[in-house]
């Protein structure tokens, strides 16, 4: 089996033909987020659609299928391209569906690499933006997609491309902390209707207190604007960020987001 050109469009045809054709549920980590790359790859059988996009020198899988089994059979048979992470939402409730999606894909080659926890707060601190405050401008994109690539992890923190980051400039939703005309750290986060998404923090100056003054104008920008509630994803192995957003009042909701890799080795 291979993978073939295709569109979003036509995908999501597929995925709800096979829903249809199901009397039970279906199980999917594709929930139409919005997608980075321009080239869409698929292959399906008549219970598994697989949904391949391009993003930065690898390839993002997405599935949607009414059977796991045939989810397994899928994934060990279709020949992948390059380089594809994958991921998939796990909670407790569902325990034995998730160690079966984690066993279809270690089969059929894939590696797990991360485990994302999800922490919520409906209560954000009501901070005031310090006189230091600084939102991006259109031509401080290529600084900030440096930054991000530097700090963050390309398979697993969903970084924007240069188009998406200049989206979330025009619509000031990044704040940075400069230095002799150079960008230190920034803050991005993204709007969605009464709720923020927390997308990344970083700082490379070194001094704590940089990260400090970022942190406290996100929560002045966010409190200026109205915004109550946030939520953001913390790698389980980043254990001091995670007490520190504790600290400010955000709880673990426990939903986790689990990552794996495959080469194309394997």
């Amino acid at each position: 089996m291979k993978f073939q050109p295709d569109s979003i469009a036509r995908v999501h045809e597929e995925m709800a033909l096979v829903k249809a054709q199901s009397i039970g549920g279906f199980f999917t980590n594709y929930f139409r987020q919005q997608i980075v790359g321009s080239q869409i790859l698929s292959a399906a059988t008549a219970r598994t659609v697989l949904l391949l996009n391009d993003e930065h020198e690898f390839f993002r899988l997405y599935f949607f299928t009414t059977d796991l089994a045939d989810l397994g059979q899928t994934l060990h048979e279709v020949k992948f391209p390059r380089e594809v992470v994958a991921g998939y939402f796990t909670k407790a409730a569902d325990e034995a569906a998730d160690e079966t999606v984690a066993a279809a894909f270690q089969q059929a080659g894939f590696g797990p690499i991360a485990t994302y926890r999800r922490i919520i707060t409906y209560r954000l601190a009501p901070l005031r933006p310090n006189p230091a405050l600084e939102f991006a401008l259109p031509a401080d994109v290529d600084q900030l997609y440096d930054g991000l690539f530097q700090s963050f992890n390309k398979y697993t923190d969903h970084l924007p491309t240069k188009h998406r980051l200049r989206d979330y400039v025009e619509k000031q939703w990044v704040i940075v902390n400069r230095d002799v005309g150079r960008i230190r750290g920034a803050v991005c986060f993204q709007l969605e209707g009464p709720r923020v998404n927390y997308n990344y923090i970083y700082n490379l100056s070194g001094n704590a207190l940089d990260f400090l003054r970022l942190q406290s104008n996100f929560y002045g920008v966010m409190h200026q604007r109205g915004i109550h509630a946030g939520f953001l994803w913390i790698n389980q192995t980043e254990t001091r960020l995670a007490a520190l957003h504790e600290s400010m009042g955000w709880r673990f909701d426990g939903l986790n987001d689990c990552f794996y890799v495959r080469s194309l080795a394997g």
